[in-house]
């Protein structure tokens, strides 16, 4: 049994696709319908910390995890996971650190959907906050899509700067900071937005009628960072439609979920512009870690 501790080496754009390719096996294969996935638990408590646990099983890939975070207001790490996974005979496999599986997941799905959805010969891409998920965006996109332009715009400069520095080192693609969610959008074949803002975020009005989006930060049933008036005039795709109505509200009912968008023969979809209104699900997670763990469906 392990435990990845941060700093270990980050997956790599291989790791990215060979998860999303594994994903895309079991949406078309009806492993991930036939899993049993409840919605997350959420316990709090009463001073701020918050429980959360996302169990999901699958007899496709022989595999039972339950992702367990905490979320509190510091000292300290603010968001702590882990994965224990299991055999569905009851061996334990393996325990992963959680925001490792997290961040792999987030890249993979975001590459799926993207490559999906995204026209292609999309190359700019604009991205709203500068953290971690962020990162993922950027990795995911550019996993499936030849990405030459980025620019990123966050609620701090220094945040955008380092970003930008971190893509710009891997030689592939230009990188610059810029003042203005609406600077860092107009005009983007793809925009990806990855921040804690329960409001929506001032995106360009000016978006190319192929847009993509990847909605992937802060949502409630109230709120998300791209406006109701946006989602009600797009396609928008979520992981599964229960949990999305219930983590994100009712807007959501008319979503096609991952199932349907690889399998459903949808067609057009670069015709008018799609979001990615991502509230995340276990069993992406489960599918994480069957690759972790060097494990596929049976």
């Amino acid at each position: 049994m392990t435990v990845p501790r941060p700093g270990r080496p980050e997956h790599s754009a291989d790791d990215v696709r060979a998860v999303a390719a594994l994903m895309r096996s079991g949406l078309r294969s009806g492993a991930v319908r036939r899993m049993t996935v409840p919605l997350r638990l959420t316990v709090e408590d009463g001073q701020g910390a918050r429980f959360l646990v996302m169990p999901a099983v699958s007899a496709d890939f022989g595999l039972c995890i339950s992702k367990t975070a905490t979320i509190t207001d510091g000292p300290g790490p603010t968001v702590t996971a882990v994965v224990p996974v299991f055999a569905t005979t009851g061996e334990l496999l393996e325990v992963l650190d959680g925001a490792a599986v997290t961040n792999l997941k987030c890249a993979a799905v975001t590459a799926l959907v993207t490559d999906r959805c995204a026209t292609p010969g999309s190359s700019d891409l604009g991205i709203v906050g500068s953290g971690v998920q962020a990162w993922q965006q950027y990795l995911g996109v550019s996993a499936v899509r030849e990405i030459t332009r980025v620019r990123v715009h966050s609620r701090t400069a220094a945040g955008a700067e380092a970003l930008c520095a971190r893509i710009n080192a891997l030689g592939r693609a230009r990188a610059v900071a810029c003042a203005s969610a609406e600077e860092a959008t107009a005009g983007a074949d793809v925009v990806s937005t990855a921040t804690t803002s329960v409001l929506p975020l001032p995106i360009a009005a000016d978006l190319p009628e192929h847009v993509h989006i990847n909605c992937m930060g802060a949502h409630t049933t109230e709120s998300r960072e791209v406006s109701h008036t946006l989602l009600a005039a797009v396609t928008v795709v979520v992981e599964d439609i229960g949990t999305a109505v219930a983590e994100a509200g009712a807007i959501h009912r008319t979503a096609l979920d991952l199932a349907a968008l690889e399998t459903g023969g949808q067609t057009g979809l670069g015709a008018r512009p799609t979001v990615f209104s991502s509230t995340g699900h276990a069993s992406l997670d489960l599918i994480t870690s069957a690759h972790l763990v060097g494990r596929t469906h049976r």
